[in-house]
């Protein structure tokens, strides 16, 4: 049986009178590239907080390796990589004391490849971090989660402030580190066309619990988009089992579904004496329909 990289249930989590995680369940194998995606505010950075016990959890478990997220164990530790938000490091330091200080923290620090790194991303090991832009400090923050060849990656939106090459840059390590060796990764990110290149899985964050969880070609075969076409007025309001939401207009309707069959949708175009062609939407399309 496969190790559980990551595991939330029932997990909550409240900021005063906001709510934020109303009862997450989580279960990542490892070896998996889960992409997280969620409106602005959904709780994304909290449910990461909560798995690396950077926040307590108000009720439910969280667990990393089978290490309770609130007591993760040195050896746990040295297993994980994260890159936060924005960068957290001394920026007094200059790039090289940075990587030099967070790589004495790792038994398994490989200074070669930070240096590849460094080199492959045109950073200065001298340069001093506070007169870096903030591009270069998310470069220098990836780099000090991957210097120590961790068996899970968590990333909270790493490449917000990356220029495009730097963020294809990051994407092909991703992949590679995938490929190669089969890292567990968690990717929190609002730009889902990087998502669909190197997300195998995908959970949806919606009013503080995983609206969908489930492989990319499974939640593209869920959530689909019928258009719908009649030599006549179709009826108003149009009753389609399984919408997300439907749009009529006379003869045409334009509906998105969430589960529904073929068999279904033969029946529907049956009972209308309608044509009806289906279209597959892409991630981000996706995000936006659950989210109307």
């Amino acid at each position: 049986m496969s190790e559980v990289a990551l595991k939330l249930e029932r997990v909550q989590k409240r900021f005063g009178k906001k709510q934020v995680l109303k009862g997450v369940d989580l279960s990542v194998p490892a070896g998996t590239i889960l992409g997280l995606i969620g409106k602005n505010g959904a709780g994304k950075s909290t449910l990461i907080k909560c798995l690396l016990g950077l926040l307590k959890t108000d009720s439910g478990n969280a667990a990393v390796f089978g290490d309770s997220s609130w007591n993760l164990s040195p050896r746990t530790k040295q297993r994980i990589g994260y890159v936060p938000q924005t960068f957290t490091g001394f920026r007094w330091m200059k790039v090289e004391t940075m990587l030099d200080y967070t790589g004495a923290f790792y038994s398994t620090w490989n200074q070669k490849k930070a240096d590849a790194l460094l080199l492959e991303w045109d950073l200065d090991p001298g340069a001093r971090i506070g007169r870096m832009s903030e591009g270069e400090r998310q470069k220098l923050s990836i780099i000090q989660a991957l210097g120590h060849e961790p068996d899970l990656l968590i990333f909270d939106e790493p490449v917000a402030s990356l220029d495009p090459l730097a963020r294809r840059q990051f994407l092909k390590q991703l992949i590679d580190l995938n490929m190669n060796e089969n890292r567990t990764m968690l990717f929190s990110t609002h730009i889902t066309s990087d998502l669909e290149r190197v997300a195998g899985d995908i959970a949806i964050l919606k009013d503080g619990v995983i609206a969908y969880e489930g492989d990319m070609a499974s939640l593209q075969d869920r959530i689909r988009r019928l258009h719908i076409s009649s030599d006549r007025d179709l009826p108003s309001p149009l009753s389609t089992p399984k919408a997300i939401r439907t749009v009529v207009n006379g003869s045409s309707a334009t509906v998105t579904v969430d589960g529904l069959g073929d068999d279904e949708i033969r029946k529907i175009q049956a009972d209308l004496s309608a044509r009806i062609t289906v279209e597959q939407l892409n991630l981000e399309e996706i995000f936006l329909e659950v989210h109307r």
